[in-house]
Formats: C-alpha cells, structure tokens, sequence
C-alpha cells in the first residue's frame, strides 16, 4: 500500500455487513521489544510446535529515513530471540516505490535492501511479491515504455532469487503457497486478485497436497480483512472496498478454500494493520509492516514491527506483533 493512495479512484468491491457473518475477529497482541521472550505460544497441551517464523512485510526501504538501518534492526531483533525463528517470510513491499520511478531510483532502492539484506540476515527467507516492488507500471510518471529490461515484476523476481512469481515450498511439515496478487487494473495502477493461470495452479496444488498436511497462503494483499474498513467510507447499509485494498476475488477463493479444510493459515501485509480473523476454518493473518507508516512512526496506531508466527502439526496457528523499538527519525 502506499501513503497517498486514494480510494476514490480504484475499483471497489460492495459488501454487505451480512458477508462478515461466521467470522471470528481479534486483535493481534502486541509484543513489545524488551518482553519478546515473554510471548510464549507453546501451551495447549498433546501439539508440537512444527515451526517458528518472522513475517516481515511492507518494509518499504529507500535510501532516505534511515530505512535500511531500520530493516537492519528488525532482522536483528528477530534473530537475536532466546527462541528465533527458522524462517523469514516477507509480505511484499520490500522497497519504497518502483511504480513511477525511472530505472536509477529503482536502483537505488533495491542497492539499499539487497545490501542490508546481505550483510544482517543469516536465517532462510521466502518472499512474496508486493505492489511496490513492480517497476514502471505507471509509464507515465517512471518516463517507461514495458520495453526495458525488468520491467515489470521482474525486477523483484530476479531480487528475491524466484523462478517465476508464485510458487510452493514445504517447511516444518507444513506445505505454503506463495501468491502473486498484483495485477494492473483498468481504473488504478494495480488491483488484487489471482490470474486464471494461477487460480488454475492453486486449484491442482490443494489438490495433490495430502489431506493430513496443513497448508498455508502468503499473499501481499489481504484475501479476506476488516482492516480494510479503515480506508472506506460506507454509505448506507453497503459497504465499499477498494479492489487495490483486498482481493476482489475473494469469494471465490474462500469457496475454493473451504474444499481443502487442511488450508489452516492465509498471511498477507499491505495494510499497514494487524488483524486477525478466524473465518471458514482458515486464519487470516494481516502483518503490520517493518516500515510502520513508511519510516515515519506508527500507522493508525500500529508500531514498526514484524508478525511472530508459531505453526503446530495438528494445524494450529499462534502470532504474536513483536514492535521491535524503532523510533522514527528525521
């Protein structure tokens, strides 16, 4: 998400207040950095913990800020746990902007986060395509044609090391499927949703995925939130979602979800926001951002942080928001 993008002009979604009937929301506790090691999640009895992870998202990184000190001494605070965790997911967003800028500012950011990146992170990490890491998009301001090399989403995928945008990994017993849900739009630069290819590809992966093993979705746009409400203004007895703000092909995602009861876990960034909702046998997770409102303090009260996510074998889900103490500088 960016700091400036504005509702009225994106493609929206009506919802009913019917279509939030059957789900389960809460807060997302808040962790703060000196009392970690204080948020056990271990304790329902005759689970084992199968898997700890970090889900960085939305660390916007730029030269400006001291953004890179920032993503520096969140990777820290992660790794320098008591009990840390084995994987770092991020969310997407991991630089500030590609969409209108021209090929040496893209540069520039991706020098700043590849660097840090490098030199402060000794744990595996999986990453997840975010809006503001396609380059050029909005040919108008970044001065492209789609012709240059990395236009695009490539860029990202050559960054994060990826094949190809979206794909599957297994860890801890546990089966992800890592989305790309970033699409131009006819109305705004980019909306939420998932392709026919790859809804074909989600489709055949739950499929073959053995029953017993639970799977998680990461995607940079929430699939299903209420967090999103902060950004609408309803009208009447509807309310209108911005199609840039959720996926707009969240129905029909849930209805496939909800053939698959092994899908446990949907993580998405985006929003800035913590939520956490339990709804049709799946939590979606929303985590925050590194980045909380882009290096200038908090977002709608949400401190710079990262998701602390404890994954079990019986399917089970525990999170923690850990604010790793950053103070926003000048």
């Amino acid at each position: 998400m960016n700091q400036h993008d504005s509702i009225g002009r994106r493609e929206f979604l009506t919802w009913s207040a019917a279509a939030l009937t059957g789900a389960t929301l809460s807060t997302i506790p808040f962790v703060p950095g000196n009392r970690v090691e204080a948020a056990d999640m271990t304790g329902v009895a005759g689970r084992k913990r199968s898997l700890r992870l970090a889900h960085m998202t939305d660390m916007h990184v730029q030269p400006e800020l001291s953004a890179g000190d920032g993503m520096a001494a969140a990777l820290k605070h992660a790794q320098s746990m008591q009990d840390p965790p084995q994987l770092i997911l991020t969310g997407g967003d991991m630089v500030m902007d590609l969409l209108g800028v021209d090929a040496a500012r893209s540069k520039a950011q991706w020098d700043v986060w590849q660097k840090v990146l490098k030199q402060e992170c000794s744990l595996p990490v999986k990453h997840c395509i975010g809006n503001h890491d396609v380059w050029g998009w909005n040919k108008k301001v970044s001065k492209t044609t789609g012709q240059e090399s990395g236009w695009g989403k490539q860029q990202a995928i050559d960054h994060f090391g990826l094949s190809r945008r979206y794909y599957g990994f297994d860890q801890g017993g546990w089966r992800f499927l890592v989305l790309d849900s970033i699409f131009p739009s006819s109305s705004s630069v980019y909306a939420g949703r998932l392709d026919d290819e790859q809804f074909a590809w989600l489709q055949n992966e739950l499929k073959n995925v053995p029953a017993t093993t639970p799977v998680a979705l990461v995607s940079h746009i929430p699939i299903v939130s209420v967090a999103v409400l902060e950004f609408t203004n309803p009208a009447s007895n509807e309310i209108r979602l911005s199609a840039g703000m959720v996926h707009g092909d969240a129905q029909k995602i849930v209805r496939l979800l909800r053939k698959h009861p092994n899908v446990k876990l949907a993580l998405s960034g985006h929003l800035h926001l913590t939520e956490r909702i339990e709804y049709s046998g799946v939590t979606y997770l929303c985590g925050g951002a590194v980045c909380g409102g882009w290096w200038k303090g908090p977002h709608h009260g949400t401190p710079e942080g990262y998701l602390l996510v404890d994954l079990f074998d019986d399917g089970s889900v525990e999170s923690r928001y850990v604010a790793y103490g950053w103070k926003a500088r000048a």
